[in-house]
């Protein structure tokens, strides 16, 4: 996928309790099959984009911060480790509440470096990407989900297609973005 100096690749929250079978989120759903095909096509989208071109947001969640029974991603457990293939050249910035805009270093990162437009993936769909999403266009920024890269619970999907049908009332939105399109119609014919 070919992104330019003022779109940026934002990938949410791939940390062990979102991701993992042995996390957090996973023990309280039927199944995560699409996250983990998710987090496969993040891992090769990640080994062919510049890392200047990306960032990592991961969740410092307090216990219990959206409920009793709800902790995940607190920083020192296991849950919170980042499960994607990162390098040390890729830039992580954690966040304290869905939206990744909660982090003062996200915000100016984008201010700093001109972006303009947002490429967002992640976990998960109904939350921490929506919530990134609809902050980013109250602020002005062109968003676009990579909905193939974006996942929730195998039992709960309703919700990621509801929280994409939301943000199509957005004029800034787009449901996919159209370079990241054309080569995985380019990957598939490849294949063929």
């Amino acid at each position: 996928m070919r992104i330019t100096k003022e779109q940026l690749l934002v990938i949410i929250d791939p940390q062990k309790d979102f991701i993992n079978p042995d996390g957090a989120y996973a023990k309280r759903h039927s199944g995560i099959r699409q996250i983990l095909e998710c987090k496969r096509k993040i891992n090769e989208l990640l080994a062919e984009t510049p890392a200047e071109r990306l960032l990592v947001i991961y969740s410092d969640y307090l216990p219990n911060q959206f409920g009793a029974g709800l902790s995940m991603a607190i920083p020192g457990t296991s849950g919170h480790q980042i499960d994607i293939a990162i390098q040390v050249s890729h830039r992580l910035i954690a966040k304290t509440a869905h939206s990744s805009f909660s982090s003062e270093e996200f915000s100016s990162h984008l201010e700093k470096n001109n972006i303009k437009e947002l490429i967002l993936c992640g976990f998960l769909a109904e939350y921490c990407v929506k919530q990134t999403a609809i902050d980013g266009l109250s602020r002005g920024y062109k968003v676009s989900v990579l909905s193939e890269l974006t996942g929730t619970g195998d039992d709960v999907q309703e919700r990621k297609a509801q929280a994409l049908k939301e943000l199509q009332q957005y004029p800034l939105f787009s449901s996919d973005h159209q370079d990241f399109k054309r080569s995985e119609n380019a990957n598939s014919a490849d294949e063929v």
